[in-house]
C-alpha cells in the first residue's frame, strides 16, 4: 500500500511524464478540518482539527502566462493523498468484563480527480472555484480486527486563492468539502512548488 515516502518519490516522476503534463505543481497542505463518517453504523469524528498535513500534485495556472486580469474555464487532473484519524465516544463491554471505548481508526486516502476549474487572476492573485469527480483507493485500519482496502468514488468542491512569491513557489488556500463514505469539511492552507513550464 502507499506510504508518504512513495507519494513525495513520485512528483519528479509524474513531471517528467508526458500523458500527466498537466499535474504541473505540488503543494504540502496543512489543514483544519471537520469531518465525520460511519463505521458499521456507528458516528466518528477527525481527532485532530488542525495539523492535519498531507501531499496533493495538481495543476496551477501561473500568472506569467495569463497576466494580471484574466478569466478562464477548464478540466484538469488532481491527484490527493491524506491521512485522518477518526475517534468515537462509543463504549463497548470487552472480554474483561470492563467498560471500554471502541478504537480508533486511521484512514489513509489515495484520490485522482478530474475537475472542472473557473479560474480569475487578478494582480493580488488568483481565484479558482472548482468541483471534482474520480476514485479513491483508501487503506482503514483500527489495529485490531479492521484492516482493509476498498476503492470509493470521490466528489469535491473548493474555492481558493494563490498568489506566487517568486518565480516557482505560491501560497494557496481555502476551503474544501470532500464526499466519499464521509463528509469532509476542510480549510487548507498550502505551500507549493510550480515545475511546469510558464
Amino acid at each position: 500500500m502507499f506510504s508518504w515516502f512513495h507519494i513525495i518519490i513520485l512528483i519528479p516522476l509524474i513531471s517528467s511524464c508526458s500523458l500527466l503534463k498537466l499535474l504541473n505543481s505540488g503543494t504540502g497542505n496543512i489543514k483544519y478540518t471537520v469531518s465525520e463518517t460511519k463505521f458499521n453504523d456507528i458516528k466518528y469524528e477527525n481527532k485532530s482539527r488542525i495539523g492535519n498535513v498531507s501531499f496533493s500534485i495538481r495543476n496551477v495556472q501561473h500568472p506569467k502566462t495569463y497576466g494580471k486580469w484574466n478569466m478562464n474555464l477548464k478540466i484538469s487532473p488532481s491527484l490527493h493523498a491524506d491521512d485522518t484519524t477518526y475517534q468515537t465516544a462509543h463504549t463497548y463491554i470487552n472480554t474483561s468484563g470492563a467498560l471500554a471505548t471502541l478504537p480508533d481508526i486511521n484512514v489513509k486516502r489515495l484520490m485522482m480527480l478530474a475537475n472542472l476549474k473557473l479560474t480569475t487572476h487578478t494582480p493580488i492573485g488568483a481565484f479558482a472555484l472548482s468541483g471534482g469527480f474520480g476514485g479513491g483507493v483508501i487503506k482503514t485500519k483500527d489495529g485490531q480486527a479492521l484492516d482493509s482496502v476498498t476503492t470509493r468514488e470521490v466528489r469535491r468542491i473548493d474555492l481558493a486563492y494563490y498568489t506566487f512569491f517568486t518565480d516557482r513557489f505560491f501560497l494557496l488556500m481555502g476551503p474544501r468539502y470532500y464526499r466519499e463514505a464521509s463528509e469532509s469539511f476542510v480549510f487548507a492552507f498550502r505551500l507549493g512548488y510550480f515545475w511546469g513550464s510558464k
